[in-house]
């Protein structure tokens, strides 16, 4: 499952174009008076103006041999976000999945991702080229369970990366290449121990079997597939 395009809000819209175009590097290739979006890799990541109060968590997969270097890169940049360990990375076995985390410039929880058995590999020093795409977002929800069997009957999303594996409190669903983090609204996000997860209104576009446009009743999350 790909996510090829993501529409989040913001409510620091000048701030943000700052740190995703300037800090991040990432080239913006649209924008209006109240929107922008930038370039991740093959995803198109669009942030638009909202006065609610929001909150996301969002994964990029960079190449798995640019781990370190893209950590170095983004350190420079910005504060990575510690674990409560005190370490600023964190190994998932089951997954065989590295990543390290840093907050944009409205307190969004983002995280740079290598997944090992990706065997995508690029030459020279980190960059923002080598951002691959936006590979998670997180999608809070009163009925993780509820949300996950909707996701499967609709478009045969399952808990990657074993199947059955969506408790009260999480559910990782899709597969290596993308994947929705529906979590129990409350939770908090990795690496931390305070940002709660709340519901923010996402539209995500994403690669799948069949054709067709649905919502996460009752949640503001709309989900457009195209096939492949």
């Amino acid at each position: 499952m790909y996510i090829q395009e993501l529409t989040i809000q913001t409510r620091k819209l000048s701030e943000q174009k700052a740190f995703y175009n300037t800090v991040l590097e990432l080239p913006v290739v649209a924008e209006t008076t109240t929107s922008f979006t930038v370039q991740a890799g093959t995803t198109r990541l669009t942030l638009q103006e909202t006065r609610q109060e929001v909150l996301y968590h969002i994964a990029f997969t960079i190449p798995r041999n640019k781990f370190q270097q893209a950590k170095d890169w983004i350190a420079q940049r910005v504060p990575l976000l510690p674990l409560k360990t005190g370490a600023d990375e964190i190994f998932f076995d089951g997954l065989n999945a590295r990543s390290f985390y840093f907050e944009d410039a409205d307190n969004n929880i983002l995280e740079y991702m290598v997944h090992n058995g990706l065997e995508h590999e690029t030459p020279g020093e980190f960059g923002s080229q080598d951002v691959l795409r936006v590979s998670e977002i997180g999608l809070p929800v009163e009925d993780v369970p509820a949300i996950a069997a909707q996701l499967e009957q609709r478009q045969g999303i399952i808990s990657y990366p074993v199947a059955d594996q969506v408790s009260p409190g999480f559910g990782y669903l899709g597969d290596i290449s993308g994947q929705l983090v529906v979590v129990k609204t409350g939770r908090p996000w990795l690496p931390t121990e305070t940002v709660e997860a709340i519901v923010s209104p996402a539209q995500v576009v994403i690669s799948g079997p069949r054709a067709e446009q649905f919502q996460l009743a009752p949640y503001p999350y709309t989900i457009t597939v195209h096939t492949a």
